[in-house]
């Protein structure tokens, strides 16, 4: 295995979703990997911030407007990715609003948002680039999630449902496509800072690093997920969390 395997040169890749924390690292890290790249997410200043960080880069970035609940918008986002570019060989989806009240307290339309945008999200971009992987028979799909999809939390019910949703579609789908050239992953990520979680210094101390994680970190991993080297790992979540998840 070469260097070069690790690089996405000739590949696109769609970077999915309305979060204001992972979209830009992400779509830089896979830009400076070679991929060139379409971001559809609600109209923003991180949307064309993130656009414009991977065309300085000098790939091919397009940004695209998209209510990421909203299943035909999500439609129409991936077929314009494809007329533009004629392929979606990466989808990296990064919808994550953080959401924690106590379970009696959840009103219904707290319960429909956060599915909405942590699950439904992911499902709908899932379901739009299903076909013209499959057609292609090859595909990464990858999507970047709290560790808390696997630990529950008090005052956190309907953030770990959402989260835990994602991690069994990623699950379920990695063994209905093994067959297919598709791969299907997920990241686990442990408390960053500039994420909008807490950045108090006294919390370090339950990391086994005793730091905050950095973005680049997150984007790191994606690179290596969407390309050549790992077609033989699917069904998997990889925790970047400085050792958070190891804890009993």
């Amino acid at each position: 295995m070469t260097a070069k395997a690790f690089l996405l040169k000739d590949k696109v890749a769609l970077v999915a979703g309305d979060n204001k924390f992972w979209t830009k690292p992400v779509s830089e890290a896979l830009a400076n990997a070679g991929s060139a790249l379409a971001i559809a997410a609600k109209a923003s200043p991180k949307l064309t911030e993130a656009a414009k960080a991977a065309s300085k880069i000098g790939r091919k970035a397009i940004a695209i407007p998209t209510n990421v609940t909203d299943a035909s918008q999500v439609k129409k986002a991936v077929d314009q990715v494809m007329a533009e570019y004629g392929r979606i060989d990466i989808l990296v989806n990064v919808s994550d609003i953080h959401f924690f009240q106590p379970f009696t307290s959840i009103q219904s339309e707290d319960w429909n948002q956060v599915i909405d945008y942590n699950f439904n999200s992911v499902l709908n971009f899932c379901r739009a680039v299903a076909n013209p992987m499959l057609e292609r028979k090859s595909g990464r799909i990858i999507s970047i999630i709290s560790g808390l999809s696997d630990r529950g939390m008090p005052n956190g019910s309907a953030y770990c449902v959402a989260m835990g949703a994602v991690l069994q579609l990623t699950r379920a789908l990695s063994l209905e496509w093994a067959l297919e050239g598709i791969t299907v992953n997920a990241i686990g990520t442990g408390w960053f800072s500039g994420s909008g979680q807490p950045t108090d210094e006294n919390l370090t101390k339950y990391i086994p690093a005793k730091r905050y994680g950095k973005p680049e970190e997150i984007g790191s991993l994606a690179v290596y997920l969407a390309s050549d080297v790992t077609e033989f790992t699917t069904g998997q979540i990889m925790y970047v969390d400085g050792g958070l998840m190891a804890h009993a």
